[in-house]
């Protein structure tokens, strides 16, 4: 029965996708001069949040709650928004990422080739569970007493023990996986681990960190899965085994280009990132410390230009002609590097724990910024910029970007005024709900305006011949999907905002 609903669920998708796909380009909306495609639809409704999928006429809400997004990307549009630097600099990362995407799909991924016995390798990896346990130390010499005392008869669960403490778990210091996920993890420890029997240790390893002494506490393996069951393993093996060899390609093919351009990030121009940077990202006390402010005042002597106005004398920095990153063929300044950092600055992490570990962070993303430079450039040597695809899914883009700004203008034209909220409301009301309050009104009035100004036409007949996976399941559950590895982490396409939610 299992077997037979799996099949049928999957002839069902693919009965979807054809039928969707014969009207991929014809309009079931339109707002104004945007038309809205069963493509775009189909796309959005996927991925998007679980409420309209939950009520009656699902596929109708999302439309209205699409169209209502489309018209404030209208009024942005009107007011010329798309020129203005915060959404340019966030069109243009999609964009970029949409080339680049497709520069990996037609140079890399179509090159990719598996074969049966790799994947059947990483199917019976899967089904291999292991349990672990270490003991662990920087010192050469503490590392050596243990192996002396393992031989002189000492049990290794005494000398485990000792290593737990406060500060030190048993999850520190034991797992519990499968073969394959160990072989991601260090593929030369599941070598070793190949080699040990249960209840064996293993002697002495180096690794980066400090030195291990392994014990394999536990071995199964599942020998006579279900048919179901060995199924899913078998397509998970698939992927994971098509993801190595595309990660690999992929690494190769970054490698070729760094390698190709030879890269050098200048000290100075780092030095003057670095504090910059940092006096937004450390607590002012770890800022103080590390004499950042110090370093910049005599890093930027260098690039002062004096200017006398008026007989006034000014100092001006021009960041714009500070070389960051020196490369064979081209630069990258410091404010190349902001407008990239500015985009991505939610998704980015820096290591604080110390100065060397939070330049060495800030080096990284110097460098993944020179890497998505080179691979757009690559992209746009090879005409994939002029995609259909990536033009048509810019666009989406475009609207979804101008709809934010339009609505985080509203937000910031609401005032909080503390103390009328205190004189006209419940005081347990907070502030984010009175802004959310404040942000329906204003939404409700503009999009009634905007209704006016452009027309809304809906294709009904068509709207419902689209099909969809979840409709009017009040079962279905929110999943946020996000594509990383690319050039800006992103849902697969853009969603409809979760705060409609408010309106039904």
């Amino acid at each position: 029965m299992i077997l037979l609903y799996v099949a049928l669920s999957g002839e069902l998708r693919s009965q979807i996708k054809e039928s969707n796909y014969k009207n991929k380009d014809s309009v079931v909306a339109s707002v104004g001069n945007i038309k809205i495609t069963v493509d775009e639809f189909v796309s959005g409704y996927e991925f998007g949040p679980a409420f309209y999928k939950r009520v009656k006429d699902s596929k109708k809400v999302f439309l209205d709650n699409l169209v209502r997004e489309k018209l404030l990307a209208l009024d942005g549009l009107s007011r010329h928004l798309d020129t203005t630097q915060n959404v340019r600099e966030y069109f243009d990362a999609f964009l970029d990422d949409l080339a680049t995407e497709e520069l990996f799909k037609s140079e890399i991924q179509s090159k990719v080739t598996i074969s049966q016995p790799e994947i059947d390798t990483v199917a019976k990896q899967k089904l291999i569970n292991v349990e672990l346990e270490w003991l662990y130390t920087t010192d050469e010499d503490e590392i050596t007493k243990f192996q002396d005392s393992l031989k002189n008869g000492v049990d290794f669960q005494t000398l485990f023990k000792r290593q737990l403490n406060d500060t030190v778990s048993i999850d520190d210091r034991s797992l519990k996986s499968n073969r394959y996920q160990l072989e991601m993890k260090n593929s030369e420890l599941g070598k070793i681990i190949d080699k040990l029997e249960v209840g064996r240790y293993s002697i002495p390893i180096k690794t980066s960190d400090g030195w291990y002494i392994l014990y394999l506490k536990n071995f199964s393996y599942n020998l006579i899965p279900s048919e179901t069951e060995q199924n899913k393993v078998l397509e998970e093996a698939r992927r994971a085994v098509f993801k190595m060899k595309m990660d690999k390609l992929s690494d190769e093919f970054v490698q070729r280009l760094m390698l190709s351009q030879n890269p050098v990030i200048k000290r100075k121009p780092f030095q003057i990132l670095r504090s910059y940077l940092a006096r937004y990202q450390l607590p002012k006390e770890k800022y103080i410390e590390w004499k950042l402010d110090e370093i910049l005042e005599e890093t930027i002597k260098e690039y002062e230009n004096r200017l006398v106005r008026d007989g006034v004398d000014t100092i001006q920095i021009d960041y714009s002609k500070i070389v960051l990153v020196e490369l064979k063929n081209g630069k990258v300044t410091l404010n190349d590097f902001l407008a990239w950092y500015r985009t991505r600055d939610q998704y980015l992490k820096f290591d604080k724990r110390s100065f060397a570990l939070f330049s060495r962070s800030l080096e990284q993303m110097i460098w993944r910024m020179v890497r998505d430079r080179l691979l757009c450039e690559a992209a746009e040597s090879k005409g994939y910029y002029k995609k259909k695809n990536v033009v048509k899914q810019s666009k989406w883009w475009l609207d979804k970007i101008l709809y934010a700004t339009v609505k985080n203008e509203l937000i910031n034209s609401i005032v909080v005024n503390q103390k009328e909220m205190n004189l006209k409301r419940d005081n347990t009301e907070s502030q984010s709900e009175f802004v959310e309050e404040e942000l329906t009104k204003k939404l409700f009035y503009k999009l009634n305006e905007l209704k006016k100004k452009y027309p809304v036409n809906i294709n009904e007949k068509l709207l419902n011949k689209i099909q969809v996976d979840d409709e009017e399941d009040a079962h279905a559950i929110d999943f946020y999907t996000v594509k990383r590895g690319g050039l800006i982490p992103r849902t697969p396409y853009p969603t409809i905002d979760n705060y409609w939610a408010r309106w039904e």
